[in-house]
């Protein structure tokens, strides 16, 4: 059983998608694409990770003596069902093509981005299919899986000859993979200084955190699990050993950090605060000369940031 359940949790780890840091960006063949530009730096980033939130500031600045005008992007996680028995991950807007309520202002001012998505199936972008039949283009959202349970048999046969549906006697499931970016014009005046911040709700993984994860490489690796963590964890687990759920809460959360690296300068003040939700719950990532600073929170401070890994957080936290 516990075999079992810890090839789960890896898989669906591994799985878990992640959110990205802002990017200039060209509209290239095929949709967006991640561009490097050599004009503005980054003088600080000012990022806040929890389970239920993530905020972020930027101070950008043209560094040279003229106005430029860049796509800005961001792109969601891509949400994959290929394999649905690993997307063991909760949507905060499952029904929205905005489902993590992303929001943005510049300099204050709210900024209304566009939105491209596309349905991805056997390497090719179905979107006009999907959309044609009047579906939601996220293929975890509940009221699409219903519709697929009762659609008519010629809308579930194309579906599934274009590798978007698997149909079988009991069920019919979407099997596509969403990638959704938002854009939008941004001009840099020269000299100045333009504050970006931007707001959403993360995609979690979630699942059980038993003591078989210390045996684990994947996990030690990716969350740089040190010993004090699992003394601490080890200690929880012994306390509710008898229980018939002898298991923590684990929540995952994902970030990534080294799209940064298309800007034209390192991040020249950079500082990180995670926070692990409750005071009872461990929390493991990896950082330099992380302090805690509250009952719930820990920051890292880097000068001149080249961020060379995502980050990934590991928070295990009692069931009761």
């Amino acid at each position: 059983m516990k075999r079992q359940a810890l090839a789960f949790a890896i898989l669906a780890a591994l799985a878990a998608p992640a959110a990205a840091n802002d990017s200039t960006a060209q509209l290239g063949a095929g949709g967006l694409e991640l561009v490097r530009n050599d004009t503005i730096e980054v003088l600080s980033e000012d990022l806040y990770v929890s389970a239920k939130e993530v905020r972020v500031t930027y101070h950008f600045r043209n560094r040279t003596d003229a106005p430029v005008t860049y796509l800005v992007a961001f792109p969601l996680p891509t949400i994959d069902a290929i394999v649905p028995e690993v997307m063991n991950v909760t949507l905060p807007a499952g029904g929205s093509e905005n489902f993590m309520d992303f929001a943005v202002t510049v300099d204050g001012a709210p900024v209304e981005p566009k939105l491209e998505a596309r349905v991805i199936a056997l390497g090719l972008d179905q979107t006009e299919v999907v959309r044609r039949l009047g579906l939601s283009l996220n293929p975890m959202d509940f009221d699409l899986y219903q519709w697929l349970q009762t659609a008519p048999p010629p809308e579930k046969e194309e579906l599934n000859r274009l590798g978007l549906a698997t149909v079988d006697p009991y069920s019919t499931q979407a099997v596509w993979k969403l990638e959704t970016t938002f854009y939008w014009e941004q001009t840099f005046p020269p000299g100045e200084v333009v504050v970006v911040e931007h707001r959403y709700k993360p995609i979690t993984g979630y699942g059980f955190f038993g003591d078989w994860i210390f045996n684990e490489p994947v996990y030690r690796e990716k969350y740089c699990i040190d010993g004090a963590f699992e003394a601490a964890a080890r200690k929880k687990l012994a306390a509710i050993e008898d229980r018939n759920n002898p298991y923590m809460n684990e929540q995952r959360v994902s970030y990534i950090l080294t799209t940064a690296n298309n800007w034209a300068t390192p991040i020249q003040d950079f500082r990180l605060v995670v926070d692990k939700g409750s005071p009872d719950a461990l929390v493991s990532f990896c950082g330099t000369n992380v302090k805690k600073i509250g009952p719930t929170q820990f920051e890292m401070r880097a000068t001149d940031f080249v961020p060379e890994r995502e980050l990934e957080i590991l928070i295990a936290a009692p069931t009761d």
